[in-house]
């Protein structure tokens, strides 16, 4: 084969070469300005994984000193209870008051939140066992004058505010906020608390 040929030969494979990087760095060039032009219109990144939600089997490590400990989580509708701070089981299809928000005074239809102590129980035609709270706490009632001073609540920041059963079980496994402002579990659920349980136990009612 003559020279010219081979040069021939070279100068097309150089040109083919060229075309195809050529290709390549017009597909990158591409790639960066389409995702500039999604950043300039609003493109949502992808979401940040959802945080997991908190074991409640965890010791509750400064309940220690308590014998027997209830938790009441509002946003998972759970009761759980603990001894000497080590989980021991935790109940769900948990109901609270109708009306949301912070509980201010008596007919509010709202569940306080706070540390609260078993002071009484009772059998109950209605919701089968009534654990009854310490509502309000001091914390309650100063919440409660201040609101009534302004004029935002009436005189009585009320009470008989407890943990019972249910006679609406369809709503609270729907989870459905029924109550006038007591913590309602499953009848089976709040006769086996009732017997757990001894009058002083503490409750933490959290959102």
């Amino acid at each position: 084969m003559g020279l010219a040929g081979r040069d021939g030969r070279r100068r097309g494979r150089g040109a083919r070469r060229a075309r195809t990087r050529g290709a390549s760095f017009a597909a990158m060039c591409a790639a960066v300005v389409l995702s500039a032009c999604a950043a300039q219109r609003g493109v949502a990144a992808a979401p940040p994984p959802t945080p997991p939600v908190p074991d409640d089997r965890a010791p509750l490590e400064w309940a220690r000193d308590e014998d027997m400990f209830i938790v009441v989580n509002r946003t998972c509708r759970t009761l759980s209870v603990y001894h000497h701070g080590d989980w021991l089981r935790t109940y769900g299809h948990v109901s609270f008051g109708r009306e949301s928000g912070p509980k201010l005074y008596e007919g509010d239809r709202r569940t306080p939140s706070g540390l609260y102590r078993i002071v009484g129980r009772r059998q109950h035609p209605r919701w089968s066992r009534f654990l009854l709270l310490d509502y309000p706490n001091l914390k309650d009632k100063v919440v409660h004058r201040e609101a009534y001073v302004a004029g935002a609540a009436p005189p009585s920041a009320g009470g008989q505010v407890g943990i019972h059963g249910t006679d609406q079980p369809r709503f609270n496994e729907l989870g459905v906020d029924w109550t006038f402002g007591c913590v309602s579990l499953m009848n089976r659920d709040v006769n086996e608390l009732y017997d757990l349980v001894p009058d002083g136990t503490l409750v933490l009612i959290e959102d």
